[in-house]
């Protein structure tokens, strides 16, 4: 695939073999709550303001979390403990990354900034040194020609008013992150080893493993991921690995793709792939709404949430398996070289039917385009986004509006009448195909 290295990376999984002792189970789950409070821990510490200077690239938050003596305190192997940290510093660095995006847009969107405003508040959020002093309350401190770069952004505009209005914008879109969760936890090469048909796990006992069988005999040097089920007695453990792209033969050729909630893709010539997509997300949907108000309301005497959770990671699963065999098929059918897909809105239009709306609110579309992501990737298939603004309003062959009805597209003005998905995916072609043109005229 144009634009990456010729190898990715993708998720790999072990299982147990036999069921899982609930002496041992119990030993697992231990490991795992305290790497959630580890986690908590640095979110609370260091998930703040004041802490943004020590967070990049995180050496002063592990050793002030070394001489804490929580490690000590909960007696966690190493292997686990400074893992759980990078862990949460990285969801830390995430929600920064996140805050900053949110103010970007706002800063954008803001009919009373000018663009020297703009351009002062854009130089402060992308200068680290800069963006710290300030929201600390404090005059920014930098080097060389960072100072003359600074001292130029801040003619003509009120930088006072301006790092009031950014320290305002962080304070309200900067969220503290924190953990209920204690299903599983990270593990070096250094927690565990390979042999006899099974992995051998560091625990909290000094000099003792805890063997687990494996159903493959599969070994790996890397970190992992030990994801626990405790009702049923099982593990999964989630490997890493690089791969080399695949460059299959007889793949070429560009399609165009419409995506929904009835169908998950339609192609540019009318081919249908996921009819069923529906009946899973609704499935879902229906278990999650009807039970989950029940179990909210009796929350902290209710045996039962073990169950609903159960249940719920069954129906994604099904929903899951089901997406990726779609997309396995559709790239094996239609053999693209290269795969156009509309950019869908953060939120989408539903109706006025509770179950309606529910559905459309938890449309997985996220997890859909990152397979199709993964997938093409490993094909070594280009996938290319464009804009979905009216995409399903407009005439593939001569641009005008025209009318839907009854799932198919008119047009009153060439006369073009064709089933309304398949009309937007020919419109996600076109649009993807003058992307392509425009970019290659720009690299000239």
């Amino acid at each position: 695939m144009k634009g990456y290295k010729d190898t990715i990376y993708k998720t790999v999984y072990q299982y147990n073999q036999i069921p899982i002792p609930a002496a041992d189970m119990e030993r697992l789950q231990e490991i795992a709550r305290d790497c959630r409070e580890v986690r908590n821990y640095v979110y609370d510490k260091y998930g703040g303001i004041r802490s943004l200077p020590k967070i990049y690239p995180g050496y002063t938050v592990q050793n002030e979390m070394t001489k804490s003596g929580l490690r000590e305190r909960l007696g966690l192997p190493s292997v686990y403990f400074y893992l759980s940290i990078f862990d949460a510093l990285g969801d830390i660095k995430s929600q920064w990354a996140r805050t900053k995006n949110r103010i970007g847009k706002n800063i954008r969107e803001n009919p009373n900034l000018t663009p020297k405003d703009r351009h002062y508040l854009r130089f402060v959020i992308k200068q680290s040194q800069c963006f710290e002093s300030i929201l600390a309350g404090g005059e920014p401190k930098l080097p060389g020609d960072w100072k003359k770069s600074y001292a130029a952004v801040c003619e003509d505009v009120d930088t006072h008013r301006l790092n009031q209005y950014l320290r305002r914008q962080v304070r309200r879109h900067l969220d503290r992150s924190h953990t209920d969760t204690a299903d599983g936890f990270p593990a070096s090469p250094k927690s565990y080893r390979y042999g006899d048909h099974g992995i051998y796990l560091s625990t909290k006992e000094s000099r003792k493993r805890l063997f687990i069988p494996l159903t493959d005999n599969n070994r790996y040097a890397r970190q992992i991921y030990i994801r626990l089920y405790p009702e049923e007695g099982k593990v999964t453990i989630n490997i890493p690995v690089e791969v080399r792209q695949r460059h299959p033969a007889g793949y070429a050729g560009e399609i165009g793709l419409a995506v929904g909630l009835k169908c998950m893709f339609v192609t540019d010539q009318g081919r249908t792939y996921g009819e069923k997509y529906l009946e899973y997300q609704s499935a879902l949907t229906d278990y999650v709404r009807e039970r989950l108000p029940r179990h909210r309301r009796n929350a902290k005497n209710n045996p039962g949430m073990k169950k609903y959770n159960a249940g719920k990671a069954r129906l994604e699963k099904a929903l899951h398996d089901y997406v990726n065999g779609e997309i396995n098929r559709m790239l094996e059918t239609e053999k693209p070289e290269t795969v156009y897909y509309p950019k869908l809105p953060a939120k989408s239009k539903a109706g006025v039917n509770r179950r309606v709306n529910a559905t459309v609110n938890m449309w997985q579309k996220g997890f859909v385009k990152s397979r199709l992501l993964q997938k093409c990737r490993e094909r070594s298939i280009g996938l290319s986004e464009v804009f979905g603004k009216g995409i399903g309003i407009q005439c593939s062959s001569c641009g005008a509006d025209g009318v839907k009805k009854d799932d198919t597209f008119r047009c009153p003005s060439c006369g073009l009448e064709l089933p309304e998905r398949q009309n937007a995916a020919r419109n996600v072609l076109n649009r993807g195909r003058g992307l392509k043109e425009e970019q290659q005229k720009s690299s000239l």
